[in-house]
C-alpha cells in the first residue's frame, strides 16, 4: 500500500486525489446515508452509490483541470498578443540594378547597405555575359539604418545608392513595403480577369490597392457595386459617319479622361484585364512601364475577333495566354509570363474558351503579383523575372 501512494505521489497530485475520494466515500457514508442496521450504529455505503460518487468526483477533477488549462492558454495568447502589439514596425524595401556587368557590382551594393545600417533579408542576381549586362534584386530591412526611417532617413539612404550607381552606371528603382502600389483596372465586357484579380486582392494574394475600375461599356458596372469600387463608364462614341480624324480625335477625348482619373487616383500600376481597344502610341509610351496586358497566345495567327472559332477550324492542338507590358506596337511588349494547354479533336469551340480563361487568369495573376512585388526588370523589349 505504501508503494502505491508513493508512486501515486510523484505522478502530478494523483495521491492527493486518491485521499479527497477516500475523504469523500467516508463522510459519505457516514452524514449522507443513514444507518440500515436495528438499534442504530453504521453501515457501509453500497457499493453502486460509491461508484457513482467516485464518477462524480473525477467529472469535477476533470472540469477543475479543464479550466486550469484554458486560463493557461489564454494568458499566453494575451502574453503573446502584447509582444506582438509591442514589437516594432518592420521596414522593408526592394532595390532593383540594371547595370553593365563588372568586377565589385555585388560587393558595393552590399557594403553600401550595410554601412546604412541595412540588413539584407534576400537577394537574386542573373548576368549575362554575352551582352555584358548585370541584374540584381535586392530586398532589405531597413528599420535600424543609422540615419532613421524618415523621410529625410530615406533621402539620405537613396543618395547613398546614388552614389553606388554612378560608379557602375547603374539604373536603380528603390520600392517600399509600406506603400502599397495603387491599380486600376481596365475593361470591356469580359468578366473572368476582373473576378479574378478581385477576389485575389481581396484574400491579400495580391498586395495592392485598387481604387478605381474603368470601362467602355456598362455591361460590369454590376461588379464595381458588388466589390465597393468607384466604376467609371467611358464610352467610346461611334459614328459611322465621322471621319479617320474625327475618329482619333474621340479617342484621345476618351484617353485623355482616362489619364485624369489615373492622376486624381493616384495610380502607379494599370492593368487591362481584357480591356477590347487599341490604346494611342502616346498613352502606350507614357505607361509602358507599369501597364500589364493579358491576350490568347493565338496572336498574330488569329488576331481580331472570334480567335477561338478559327483556331477551331483550324484544328489547333496547343493554347495559350501571354501577359506582357504594353508598348505603341500592338501586343508586341515585353513578356512577364506565359503558360499553355493541349487541345484534343474531343474539345468543342466552348471547351477551348474556358480552357483559354482559365489559362488567363493564371498567367495574369502570376505576372501582377511579381510585378507588384518588384520581381521584373526591363531590359530593352525582354524581361528578367525573379519570380520563378
Amino acid at each position: 500500500m505504501r508503494t502505491v501512494k508513493s508512486r501515486a505521489t510523484t505522478v502530478g497530485g494523483v495521491g492527493s486525489r486518491q485521499r479527497d475520494r477516500e475523504r469523500l466515500v467516508s463522510s459519505s457514508s457516514s452524514s449522507s446515508y443513514p444507518s440500515t442496521r436495528k438499534g442504530g450504529g453504521s453501515s457501509r455505503m453500497p457499493s453502486r452509490l460509491v461508484t457513482m460518487s467516485l464518477r462524480k468526483q473525477r467529472v469535477l477533477i476533470a472540469s477543475k483541470d479543464k479550466q486550469g488549462s484554458k486560463a493557461t492558454g489564454r494568458r499566453e495568447r494575451e502574453s503573446k498578443l502584447e509582444k506582438l502589439a509591442a514589437k516594432p514596425e518592420v521596414k522593408e524595401a526592394t532595390l532593383l540594378i540594371d547595370c553593365p556587368d563588372a568586377k565589385g557590382v555585388v560587393a558595393a551594393s552590399a557594403s553600401m547597405l550595410y554601412g546604412q545600417g541595412c540588413n539584407l533579408l534576400e537577394t537574386d542576381q542573373h548576368s549575362c555575359p554575352d551582352a555584358g549586362l548585370f541584374f540584381q534584386r535586392i530586398h532589405f530591412d531597413y528599420s535600424d539604418c543609422y540615419l532613421g526611417n524618415t523621410e529625410a532617413a530615406i533621402t539620405g539612404l537613396e543618395a547613398a545608392i546614388e552614389s553606388v550607381a554612378s560608379r557602375f552606371d547603374m539604373k536603380w528603382r528603390i520600392s517600399y513595403a509600406n506603400k502599397l502600389k495603387r491599380m486600376a483596372i481596365l475593361v470591356s465586357k469580359f468578366d473572368h480577369c476582373l473576378y479574378d484579380i478581385l477576389l485575389r486582392k481581396n484574400s491579400n494574394e495580391l498586395k495592392c490597392e485598387i481604387p478605381l475600375i474603368i470601362s467602355n461599356h456598362e455591361t460590369l458596372s454590376h461588379i464595381g457595386e458588388q466589390f465597393e469600387i468607384p466604376f467609371y463608364h467611358l464610352p467610346m462614341v461611334k459614328d459611322p459617319n465621322a471621319t479617320p480624324d474625327q475618329k482619333i480625335e474621340a479617342k484621345l477625348r476618351q484617353e485623355n479622361e482616362i489619364e485624369n482619373l489615373l492622376e486624381e487616383y493616384d495610380i502607379d500600376t494599370v492593368v487591362l484585364a481584357r480591356y477590347m481597344q487599341v490604346l494611342s502610341d502616346d498613352f502606350c509610351k507614357r505607361h509602358e512601364t507599369h501597364t500589364i496586358n493579358i491576350h490568347h497566345s493565338f496572336l498574330p495567327a488569329f488576331e481580331g475577333g472570334y480567335p477561338y472559332h478559327r483556331a477551331y477550324d483550324r484544328g489547333v492542338k496547343m493554347i495559350g495566354a501571354t501577359a506582357h507590358y504594353i508598348t505603341a506596337d500592338l501586343d508586341a511588349g515585353p513578356i512577364i509570363d506565359q503558360d499553355v494547354i493541349r487541345i484534343s479533336h474531343r474539345d468543342s469551340v466552348e471547351d477551348m474558351i474556358q480552357k483559354g480563361r482559365n489559362l488567363e487568369r493564371s498567367v495574369l495573376s502570376r505576372a501582377l503579383s511579381w510585378h507588384l512585388q518588384d520581381k521584373v526588370l526591363i531590359h530593352n523589349n525582354k524581361t528578367v523575372v525573379f519570380g520563378y
